[in-house]
């Protein structure tokens, strides 16, 4: 992870954002990034907290990493052991990592990344997202025009079925709006079809997968295209994390590929040989 709680360049880059915008909506962006640039002082070293939520965003716990990690440093952890140490049952949750300071640089980007490693007995799955310091869905600091998801590798077949999972996350732990997306599976030739993905409650999740948002006539439609096709996904007013899935379609539904807002590498590299 690459981080500088503070430098000359940075707090001109700030300043001069905020001189384009009106007095007091600058002093409200300006006062809390200041404040957070002075509590930071000049250490570069950062800390983490697990915050442990169900699928509908409802809190259940939070474990702390025992360190301190400074720039260039990593850092790995087993959800399933700290979910067991938590004493809660083995099932989907969604995990929010919190650092103890972070900034947003001039290009309001990322300091690091976290992969995330899904293993079973006979796959292996592997995303990367980023660990952001900016606000989300936050209308204090910033507003969101909306959100659009484009998997252009969607597959109905009888051996897989993609998915799309989307977090309705948010920088401000009092958030209360519910996302309500809509998608489109679009084939080659142009035809659509156009489905509800249904509600998304506050710091919550939902996959959908194609057969759940356009039924199962799904793989009719994609038949005469080799059961492939494109899903574009939107939602007004906020923005949201997407992961884009593949499972089998046997009675276990296996995990086959994962990837954060476009399809996994893996396959997109046996669609080519095909």
């Amino acid at each position: 992870m690459w981080f500088r709680a503070l430098d000359v360049k940075y707090a001109k880059s700030l300043v001069a954002g905020v001189l384009k915008k009106n007095f007091w909506e600058g002093v409200k962006d300006l006062g809390p990034e200041l404040t957070g640039m002075v509590l930071s002082g000049f250490s570069n070293a950062l800390r983490f907290k697990l915050h442990v939520l169900t699928r509908d965003g409802d809190y259940l716990a939070t474990r702390e990493i025992p360190a301190s990690f400074g720039p260039g440093s990593s850092f790995e952890v087993n959800l399933s052991e700290i979910i067991k140490q938590l004493g809660l049952p083995p099932k989907d949750y969604l995990v929010v990592a919190v650092m103890n300071r972070g900034r947003m640089d001039a290009f309001r980007s990322s300091p690091g990344s976290f992969s995330m490693t899904y293993v079973d007995m006979d796959n292996v799955a592997i995303y990367r997202t980023g660990a952001f310091a900016r606000p989300l869905n936050e209308g204090r600091l910033k507003s969101h025009v909306g959100f659009t998801g484009i998997n252009p590798k969607v597959i109905a077949n009888g051996e897989c079925v993609s998915s799309v999972m989307l977090i309705n996350h948010s920088s401000d732990p009092e958030y209360a709006h519910e996302a309500h997306p809509t998608s489109v599976l679009i084939r080659d030739d142009g035809e659509r079809l156009e489905g509800d993905f249904g509600r998304i409650p506050p710091l919550g999740a939902r996959e959908m997968s194609v057969v759940d948002m356009f039924g199962s006539k799904v793989f009719d439609f994609l038949k005469p295209f080799g059961g492939r096709g494109t899903t574009v996904t939107t939602c007004m007013g906020v923005t949201l994390a997407s992961l884009h899935l593949h499972r089998s379609t046997d009675n276990r539904r296996t995990l086959l590929g994962i990837e954060h807002s476009r399809p996994a590498h893996m396959n997109l590299m046996g669609m080519l040989q095909h």
